[in-house]
C-alpha cells in the first residue's frame, strides 16, 4: 500500500511541474494536459518500480504492517522481561559483581569530573 501511494504522490508533484512549467512557457492546453498525463504515468511507474526492486533486494521495508503483524504472532522471541529473568536465575554478574577491568556502570563515585577553567 506504502509503494502505490509512493507512486502517486510521485506522479502528481510531477504533473503539477510539468503542468506549470508549460503554462508558463505558454504551450497550448491540450499539451499541457497530455505533458501532464504522460508525466503522472512515468513517474509513478518509476517510483514504483524504484520501491519494488528495494523492498525486493531486501535494502528497504517500506511495508512497516506485515511486520509487525508477524512480530505479534511470535512475542515470545521479543526481548523484554522473559530475557532479563533469564539472565538474573543464570547468575549472570551485575554491575558490583564485576571483575577488575570489567564492566562498571556509572556512578557518582567512579564518574571523572573536569574543573571549568
Amino acid at each position: 500500500m506504502f509503494k502505490l501511494c509512493l507512486a502517486l504522490s510521485f506522479g502528481l508533484v510531477a504533473a503539477f511541474a510539468i503542468g506549470l512549467a508549460g503554462l508558463l512557457a505558454d504551450v497550448g492546453l491540450a499539451a499541457v494536459l497530455l505533458r501532464c498525463f504522460a508525466g503522472f504515468l512515468l513517474a509513478g511507474l518509476l517510483s514504483y518500480l524504484v520501491a519494488f526492486v528495494l523492498e525486493a533486494k531486501e535494502w528497504a521495508n517500506f511495508d512497516k504492517n506485515l511486520v509487525l503483524e508477524s512480530l505479534e504472532g511470535d512475542e515470545e522471541s521479543l526481548p523484554g522481561e522473559e530475557g532479563q529473568d533469564q539472565e538474573e536465575e543464570a547468575g549472570a554478574p551485575t554491575g558490583e559483581e564485576t571483575e577488575e577491568g570489567g564492566f562498571t556502570p556509572f556512578s557518582p563515585e567512579n564518574l571523572n569530573r573536569v574543573e571549568p577553567p
